[in-house]
């Protein structure tokens, strides 16, 4: 999966931390997504979030299938010449089924985007003073990052995507993430950011 700007969604709360630390020095230009991959942070938060994913949309089945189940009770228990009041009690079970259904994985699609934004704030956190370290060690105290704002131009001198690389590794922030099968095909799909999948409504 192409996490494109992987860091861009996030709030704008961190990148000021990133950018007001210093108001004397120069500026330094970080691409916090280069890093974010040669870490391992990305893959490991795309097979997180897919794994996520996954035991969300298990749940949203398991509630498909019992709200499915109220359904052909409910419509068991009508006679063979069913009274339209009794048929308006079908009408209303289903209705309010598939609107608990619906709840449900509007909850489940929150809570995937909301743990992405988790994962992503607690890297740029731990990297911060890294990022700002590696400024330093060039004489600069502004960070920014490359991506937001759009850099228009900057000298490679100033870059200190490589440095803030190493600096993370030595402090033990690159992970290993297993590959499986399932990730690897999702991959190889190009599939963007997990979406929880929409079972269809109980009827």
């Amino acid at each position: 999966m192409m996490m494109k700007n992987f860091l861009l969604p996030v709030c704008v709360t961190t990148f000021f931390a990133f950018s007001t630390l210093g108001q004397n020095g120069g500026v330094a230009i970080l691409d916090i997504d280069a890093v974010a991959r040669e870490l391992g942070v990305e893959e490991r938060v795309r097979v997180d979030l897919i794994t996520m994913q996954s035991d969300l949309n298990a749940e949203l089945q398991k509630t498909q299938l019992t709200m499915q189940n109220q359904m052909n009770t409910v419509e068991s228990e009508l006679g063979e010449d069913p009274t339209d009041t009794e048929r308006q009690k079908v009408l209303q079970t289903n209705q309010q089924l598939n609107l608990e259904f619906n709840r449900l994985k509007s909850q489940a699609q929150q809570n995937l985007a909301q743990e992405r934004v988790r994962m992503i704030n607690e890297f740029r956190l731990r990297l911060e003073p890294i990022a700002m370290m590696a400024a330093k060690q060039k004489g600069l105290e502004i960070v920014l990052m490359k991506t937001t704002p759009p850099v228009f131009t900057y000298a490679k001198e100033v870059d200190i995507t490589a440095e803030t690389t190493k600096l993370a590794v030595e402090a033990g922030m690159k992970v290993e993430v297993p590959a499986t099968s399932e990730t690897s095909s999702a991959k190889d799909s190009g599939s963007q950011s997990p979406q929880v999948d929409e079972p269809s409504s109980a009827e």
